[in-house]
């Protein structure tokens, strides 16, 4: 508990038995005044002290938004870098025969990245552009077959519950424990939409120590949000296993 609602816990603790006192103790009229004052300038303390908490907190998350926005810039300028710089090494070294599937990779990029921030739920767009571009061992390749704006579909899940369900499958992920020589293991996580429901998979580009227990934390985070999970095996899908939810949605 921080200073802010300790006080402002003391100035309803002080109002509280300045009212029981109004009310259960036989008082001169002027030590009944007197208390309504204290009552009163008590909750009127709390409640400035509980607005300025309201607005720190709200400065602190635009200040961490803001702070992530640059972070992304920063990330985004650098792979802009490396691809001129590739761009340049070619020409220099009149490799010229490279150069159409540089631009063509460069291009595949761009229309991604664009699928990304058209899908309409800013706090999801800045997470995946985020672990795109700064994901260490576990980067994410994001697959979206064609634009999708989700905050267009009537989904049974709202924005918010559907942000949070990708995160929190995404860090499953992350944070399972891999096979030794899988410490690099990409994370593909496909969205594409079908009649009547909206599909999110998830397939890691290695082996995991204990898949059970990834299979089990999926399945609790798709029930929490009444949503199915159907997990896919290797022989169905690429000799990768593959975690597939589905999320209802109507027209």
């Amino acid at each position: 508990m921080n200073r802010t609602s300790l006080w402002i816990g003391c100035c309803f603790a002080v109002a509280a038995v300045s009212a029981t006192a109004i009310i259960g103790c036989n008082m001169h009229i002027g030590w009944r005044i007197g208390l309504t004052f204290v009552m009163a300038a008590s909750i009127g303390a709390a409640f400035w002290l509980f607005s300025r908490q309201l607005k720190r907190r709200s400065e602190e998350m635009l200040q961490d938004a803001q702070l992530s926005a640059i972070q992304l810039m920063n990330h985004q300028r650098h792979d802009w870098m490396n691809d001129l710089q590739l761009l340049y090494g070619y020409v220099r070294l009149k490799k010229y025969d490279k150069l159409p599937d540089c631009v063509e990779t460069i291009k595949e990029r761009m229309a991604e990245e664009s699928r990304i921030a058209k899908l309409g739920l800013p706090e999801l767009i800045m997470f995946l552009m985020q672990h795109r571009t700064s994901g260490g061992t576990m980067p994410l390749k994001v697959i979206i077959p064609e634009p999708l704006e989700l905050d267009r579909l009537n989904l049974t899940v709202d924005a918010v519950r559907l942000t949070n369900m990708i995160v929190e499958s995404v860090h499953t992920f992350r944070f399972a424990s891999k096979e030794q020589g899988d410490a690099y293991c990409p994370l593909q996580l496909a969205i594409w939409c079908e009649p009547n429901q909206l599909n999110i998979q998830y397939q890691l580009e290695g082996k995991l120590l204990r898949p059970g227990e990834v299979a089990e934390k999926l399945r609790r985070i798709a029930m929490e949000r009444g949503v199915r999970l159907e997990q896919l095996s290797a022989n169905q899908h690429d000799g990768q296993d593959a975690y597939h939810i589905v999320v209802p949605c109507s027209a």
